[in-house]
């Protein structure tokens, strides 16, 4: 990894979660966002780690707690690719108010989670939570995991480069389509090598990081 004579700062909750290898670029992510949690730590290798697990135990517990009702064994499922994320979005109303996150496939441990976001649609979520998971990837460093997803119409948008939206703009989702317009431009920018692939609920049952609001 990237040597880096200072520390590495985790950010959970802000305008862009991740790894940050300055406090210059910590600060832009939180400064002014209601709830932001973030933290230093002494090397890249400890960041990494604590962001794909939360910042403490409880977190873990809390992601398990938010999944599905039934923890599956997924590695009971030759064809499921097990070094994976699963993504999804869930909208209370079409629009409504919006939140996404992405799960590790093996243990559903949750890796982050953003939202609600007013006056949003499903879709928008999915794409978003797609493009969350490449950008992370692409900041670590990470080429191999794999990313599922359920939706067609996400994995479409980020292949097109382009959130296809027909949501309509309101006073109360300007902050959405800021970052919609930065995740189109993130894409516009990079070639993320990581598979996305379609999770196929008609055989595995619903996909690890659904909600569970059906």
């Amino acid at each position: 990894m990237t040597t880096n004579q200072g520390k590495w700062y985790v950010v959970w909750q802000g305008t862009e979660p991740g790894v940050c290898d300055s406090w210059a670029e910590c600060e832009a992510r939180v400064k002014g966002y209601p709830g932001a949690r973030y933290k230093a730590f002494k090397t890249q290798e400890e960041a990494v780690r604590a962001f794909r697990d939360g910042d403490n135990p409880g977190d873990v517990l809390r992601a398990i707690a938010r999944g599905p009702a039934v923890h599956v064994n997924y590695e009971a499922f030759p064809e499921i690719v097990h070094d994976s994320i699963a993504v999804d979005g869930a909208c209370s109303g079409n629009p409504g108010d919006m939140e996404y996150r992405g799960v590790d496939v093996m243990t559903q441990a949750e890796l982050f989670h953003q939202g609600p976001f007013p006056d949003a649609t499903n879709n928008v979520g999915e794409f978003l939570a797609l493009v969350h998971a490449l950008a992370f990837f692409d900041k670590t460093g990470n080429t191999h995991t794999a990313i599922y997803s359920d939706s067609r119409t996400a994995m479409a948008w980020v292949r097109d480069r382009k959130c296809k939206t027909k949501l309509a703009r309101t006073p109360r989702n300007e902050y959405l389509f800021a970052i919609i317009a930065r995740a189109e431009a993130w894409l516009a920018s990079h070639n993320p090598p990581n598979r996305i692939i379609k999770w196929q609920t008609d055989q595995w049952g619903e996909i690890p990081a659904d909600f569970g609001r059906k």
